[in-house]
């Protein structure tokens, strides 16, 4: 029998029971319902199945978990009743070839973790007093990490970082203290500028300083004024 007379058989009392392997060959869905198509190499080199549907773990109108194979590698399918016209993605399988992400060297299987074909990742740790979960990409030099043991959080961008909201903005620190360091610092309002401190309040600068108002400048102390350190000169 001729693999394609197993594909698409005319006698319907040809079923295939249980499941075996196959390999991805085309993942371009022309109704764009995510579904594959597959070879069987035990069957036959050149024939693709029909157009087989992919479990996947929630599916539903425009929601679910997407994670279609890449074309090459290798799934388990089942049959609809047996019938190999109807077949299923259970699941990707690694082989000899294509290995696992990561290697459980211990029987402690702490590590979770999602990686693309490009690298990008999404790990779950549960490494005994090291919990974290980690969001980097390719590089592993734009990452989020997520300090379970520590509750705290670190991120770290290779270059521009920018936090855009339509509304309020708030960064707040209850109990220690908040540092800003960089090379330059501007801050720009579109109306007012307010800044408050709850008790001491120091602006130094190593080399020149400069306040420059169009409408007026007004200073305002309730235990009086000290210039130090050098002339001053009203205009």
């Amino acid at each position: 029998m001729m693999g394609i007379d197993l594909l698409m058989p005319e006698d319907k009392s040809l079923r295939f029971y249980g499941v075996t392997v196959a390999v991805v060959t085309n993942i371009k869905d022309p109704d764009g319902v995510g579904r594959i198509k597959v070879k069987f190499p035990w069957l036959s080199e050149e024939d693709e199945s029909a157009w087989a549907r992919v479990v996947t773990l929630m599916a539903g109108k425009d929601r679910g978990i997407y994670f279609l194979p890449e074309v090459d590698d290798e799934v388990l399918v089942a049959f609809e009743h047996g019938d190999i016209a109807f077949p299923y993605i259970l699941g990707s399988l690694w082989n000899g070839k294509d290995n696992p992400p990561e290697k459980n060297d211990n029987d402690e299987n702490n590590k979770r973790l999602i990686k693309s074909r490009s690298g990008h990742m999404i790990i779950l740790d549960d490494t005994k007093d090291k919990e974290q979960i980690i969001i980097q990409d390719k590089s592993g030099k734009n990452k989020i990490t997520i300090d379970c043991e520590n509750d705290a959080m670190d991120i770290q961008v290779e270059k521009d970082f920018t936090i855009e909201a339509k509304g309020k903005v708030t960064i707040k620190s209850t109990d220690e203290d908040m540092l800003i360091e960089c090379k330059n610092l501007e801050i720009k309002t579109q109306q007012e500028c307010k800044i408050q401190a709850g008790s001491n309040y120091s602006i130094q600068a190593k080399s020149k300083g400069e306040f420059a108002a169009k409408s007026g400048l007004e200073i305002t102390c309730a235990a009086g004024v000290k210039v130090n350190n050098g002339a001053l000169e009203v205009m």
